[in-house]
This record gives C-alpha cells, structure tokens and sequence, in this order.
C-alpha cells in the first residue's frame, strides 16, 4: 500500500526562527536604537509626549532597517519588525521610568520624568517658565559645569545663585540676568576650593523666576592631600 505524506507548511514560529536578523544580536541593536530615540529628544528638553513619540518612531525605523534585506517573506518581515519594536520600546520606557523614579529626575539631569507614564509628567499647556537642573553634581578635585536647563514654554531668567560653604565657588556670569529661551541652557561653572582635607559637600541655591521654591543642587568633592596651614 502506496502512502502519500502531504508537507505542511512551516509555522510562523518556525519562519520567524529562520529570519537572519530576528535574533538576539538584531533586539539588542534596535534596543540601542530605541535608546538613542529617547535620550536625544529629552536631552534637548523636548517634553514626555514628544520624547514617546519619537522613541516608537525610531525603534520602528531601525527595526524595519534591520530587517530589510533579510529575506524572509513580507507577512513574516512585518510580523518580526512588531515584535523587535515593542520589546524595544518597552524596554527602554520601563528602563528609564524606573532610573527616574529611582533617581527623582530624568535621566538627563531635568526635574521633570522622561516619559509621560510616570502620573503628572504629561505635556500640559502653561504659560510659566520651568527649569531642570540635577539634582547633585561631583565635582573632583577641580572645575564642574552645571546646566541649566529652559523646559518652560516661556523664558527662564536667573536672578542670583548662592553657596552654603567655603568649599566651592560658582561663576554664575553666563546665567544671572539672562532670559534663557525654552530648550536651550545655560551653565554655571563651579571651582572645587576645599578649606580642608577629605570629602567636602555644599548646597548651591539657584533664584530664578519660576513659581515655587528655589532650585538646589547638591555639589561633592574630594580633597585628596591635607592642606598646608
């Protein structure tokens, strides 16, 4: 008796497993580019929605880049730049939510959270100015830059700066008097003077024009040698 064996076809599992580029080494590129999509927009003080928007943006563009020449077919492709893409992105979205969490700031140094997942880091419509700046800064045994961040819709305006110790010492020409305009900075520029051996630490207050309380930033430093009487 003559048998005839019909050959299935494969499974989307098994297509997906054979594409070239869908793989660990093609995730972990389109991780660092969903990375590079969050951390470029944020860092120039695009708000939590824009930063969102372009992170999906560019993951699905370097996805889809990724897998372009693969050779697989175009139902199996699109299915593979979906799956790439999400992963990614909620990857990075959970990475960085939980860094700003952790940390009270967003990853690049502003008050305000990188993603608007966190409650209360929405985009929201206001005519007053707002500043970012870290939260603390070391120093070395040296010079530092402070940025000081516009994420307002209108100007910030420093009005003064002040130091609660004799360990440092701040140039603050490049900010107080300024209207720094929304998404741009400007920079104090602080000098480690310790009057003492070992670590030394200061509050450094910023005066500005936005509501609310003073901006703070905490300064470290190390003097490494004993200082001469």
């Amino acid at each position: 008796m003559n048998t005839t064996t019909i050959a299935r076809a494969p499974t989307i599992r098994r297509r997906l497993r054979a594409a070239k580029r869908f793989s660990w080494p093609g995730f972990f590129v389109t991780v660092a580019a969903s990375l590079l999509g969050a951390l470029v927009p944020a860092a120039i003080g695009a708000g939590p929605n824009a930063t969102l928007i372009t992170t999906v943006v560019t993951t699905l563009l370097a996805a889809g880049g990724l897998t372009a020449r693969d050779g697989t077919a175009r139902g199996v492709k699109g299915i593979a730049i979906v799956l790439l893409a999400a992963g990614a992105v909620v990857l990075t979205v959970t990475g960085v939510t939980v860094l700003d969490l952790a940390r009270g700031t967003a990853v690049t140094g502003g008050r305000i959270a990188t993603f608007p997942v966190v409650p209360g880091a929405a985009d929201t419509p206001s005519d007053d100015p707002r500043i970012g700046v870290p939260a603390s800064v070391a120093c070395g045994t040296g010079t530092c830059a402070i940025g000081v961040r516009s994420v307002g819709s209108t100007p910030l305006r420093i009005t003064g700066t002040e130091l609660d110790g004799d360990d440092f010492a701040v140039d603050s020409s490049d900010c107080v008097g300024r209207d720094v305009l929304p998404g741009r900075r400007c920079t104090l520029v602080v000098t480690f003077t310790p009057t003492g051996p070992g670590a030394r630490v200061a509050d450094l207050t910023i005066r500005h024009n936005v509501p609310g309380p003073a901006a703070f930033v905490e300064l470290t430093g190390e003097a490494s040698a004993a200082l001469p009487q």
